[in-house]
Formats: C-alpha cells, structure tokens, sequence
C-alpha cells in the first residue's frame, strides 16, 4: 500500500508510523519475540529497501517515522546487516541529528550505537562524513537521554583509532569528561573506558596535552569510583597519561 501511494506520501507515512507503534508495543519490557517475528515478516515485502527510499524523502514526517521503523529493526537486531549496507546511511543519520529534535536525536543516536558496534567499517565512515563531530555535539544537550546515548555512541567510535581525533578536538570533550563523573547520566563506566582507549595511543599525546590538568582530575575522581571496572580503566589511562609525558 505505501509503494502504490507513493506520490502522495501520506498513505506512506501512516504505514510507517503505523508499523512502528505496533512494533513497540506487542511485547512486553525487555521481550522482543513477538516484535521479532512480525520484523522477520516484513522482510519479505523488501522492507528495507521501501525505509531506504522514505529516508531520501522531502517529508521530514516521513523520514523521522522511517528512521523510527529503522530504529525498531536495528534495536530488536533485526536485519542489521542491511540497514548498513544503505547507501549514505551515515550522512542520513547525521542530517537527522542536525535536526536537533530531542525525540528523533533520542531515536537516532540509538541506532547508531547498535548499528556501529563492532563494526570497523561502518565507524570508518562515520569518521568521514563528519558523524561523530556531531555524536559529540550532543553531549551538551538539554535532555540527559540524549547526553547518555551520545556518550555510548561516542564509547563505540572511540573503539577506532581513525575517531580519537574527533573526540579529543571536539569543544564538548571537557563536557564528556564532566559526565565521567556524574551520578546523574549514569554514563561513568563508558567514559572510563574511552579514555582508557584514547590514552594508550601515543598519536594522541599532543592532542591529550591540551586537555591534560582536566582528564587527569577527571581520572583521579575514577580511581575511586565505586565500581571496580572504573577503577580498573582510570589506573590504565592514568598511568598512559603519565608514561607518555615523561613525568614519574
């Protein structure tokens, strides 16, 4: 029914939204079977391919709705494979980003974590296209949502090397330093851990000096953190930190 009206893009609009309240609300928290099983089906009607094109539209309710119905697959791990295969998919998701819509900022950086983890390839180009400058931006938002999914989604591109740079540079990494210790984002584990990844590359040192009086601080209130996996990545970085700037 959405490809036959697609001239007209509010029968495709209702589709999408359609699916994806239906989607998110068959199973219970923390269950995903029902969803799962209705995702699977879809894809044999080449649903990726009909979210492909709703995402190229000149609708933005369109495309929030297909980026939504994305979002459901990609989250319930569902065809993710083929979701990045989209052509252009990084540059899609980060002129949703430049939305600045809390909801659809909420929704998208979502997606990204669970489409980039673990997946060289995919992070390689959100260094390209500019996406993690924009991942980093979000950490200074209003909604603390938004600022916790940045913070993972930054967790996952610091796993490339190719993406310390636009972590280190960015102006917001002295705010990602002040959510490492915040009881309020709940983020403390994965900023350890990007600055334990970010600190054992010797590249980096430079770019690190500039902020080197605030990551240590930082890194000193982690060592003792509750948490023994926080402690375990600030005594790394630390001593990273130290051993790179020569000092005992």
């Amino acid at each position: 029914m959405a490809r036959m009206t697609f001239g007209n893009t509010n029968m495709p609009k209702f589709c999408m939204q359609s699916l994806v309240r239906v989607i998110a609300s068959v199973d219970p928290v923390g269950q995903y079977t029902e969803a799962r099983a209705i995702l699977t089906e879809l894809l044999d009607y080449n649903i990726v391919s009909l979210i492909s094109v709703c995402l190229r539209s000149d609708d933005v309710e369109l495309i929030y709705w297909a980026a939504g119905l994305m979002h459901e697959f990609v989250l319930k791990d569902v065809a993710a494979a083929e979701f990045r295969q989209i052509k252009g998919v990084q540059s899609i998701l980060l002129a949703l980003l430049s939305a600045d819509e809390m909801y659809i900022s909420r929704v998208v950086l979502r997606t990204i974590k669970f489409m980039a983890h673990g997946q060289d390839k995919f992070r390689l180009e959100m260094v390209r296209t500019g996406l993690i400058t924009k991942i980093m931006h979000c950490l200074v938002s209003e909604d603390d949502d938004v600022k916790y999914w940045a913070v993972l989604c930054t967790h996952e591109a610091a796993g490339q090397v190719e993406a310390h740079n636009d972590i280190i540079s960015a102006n917001e990494f002295p705010t990602l330093l002040e959510l490492g210790t915040s009881n309020k984002i709940q983020a403390t584990v994965f900023v350890a851990d990007i600055l334990s990844l970010i600190c054992c590359i010797n590249s980096n040192n430079s770019s690190l000096g500039t902020h080197s009086e605030e990551i240590v601080n930082t890194l000193n209130k982690l060592l003792v953190w509750e948490e023994p996996d926080v402690q375990y990545n600030a005594a790394g970085a630390l001593f990273n930190m130290m051993a790179m700037s020569g000092k005992p």
